[in-house]
């Protein structure tokens, strides 16, 4: 089993959690890609995700996937995780990846249902490996309550690697729509 189908089933274990209190569902799309996330609470402040990012030809033709752990505990018009992802990608540019740190920061406005924030996660050059030297990607999100449980969001997102051999390379820069459903 190549390294893609193993992520693809932990992803997939990850989120067939029987202790989970809550999951949600989203996808999102913008400039040529395409993507999938989906969240689990394993306890009330730890939760697992998955994701999958698909992004056009001019930018890489990449294909990401990642599996992440993050700590986010229940506050009152601020809504904050910390946390690790492993992330793997394949590109044109070549294959590899690592172990991502990072947050998130969601503040309710005084706009009923809309909540604005961002994110953030950056892999360092020593928990790099295959041809990934570093990689960032974050973005920032205008959310807005559709009912209890779906929410739809519009934003931006800049993801850079620097491969081995051929420097630093952009695999998303631009505009990005989604909509999340929770169950």
């Amino acid at each position: 089993m190549g390294k893609t189908h193993l992520l693809l089933a932990l992803a997939g274990a990850t989120l067939l959690v029987p202790a989970a209190r809550a999951t949600s569902v989203s996808a999102s799309g913008g400039d040529g890609a395409f993507g999938v996330h989906a969240d689990t609470a394993l306890l009330p402040t730890l939760h697992a995700d998955a994701d999958y990012l698909r992004t056009g030809s001019d930018r890489g033709d990449a294909k990401v996937y990642g599996l992440g752990l993050s700590i986010a505990p229940p506050t009152p018009l601020l809504h904050w995780s910390i946390g690790a992802r492993y992330q793997y990608q394949r590109t044109r540019w070549g294959d590899g990846g690592g172990v991502q740190v990072g947050a998130s920061l969601f503040v309710d406005t005084p706009i009923p249902l809309l909540t604005v924030g961002g994110y953030g996660y950056y892999l360092p050059p020593g928990a790099a490996h295959g041809r990934v030297r570093h990689a960032s990607d974050y973005g920032a999100q205008l959310r807005l309550g559709l009912t209890r449980s779906i929410y739809a969001w519009a934003g931006y997102r800049y993801m850079r690697t620097s491969f081995e051999g051929f420097g630093t390379q952009t695999l998303y820069k631009g505009p990005s729509l989604g909509v999340s459903v929770g169950f």
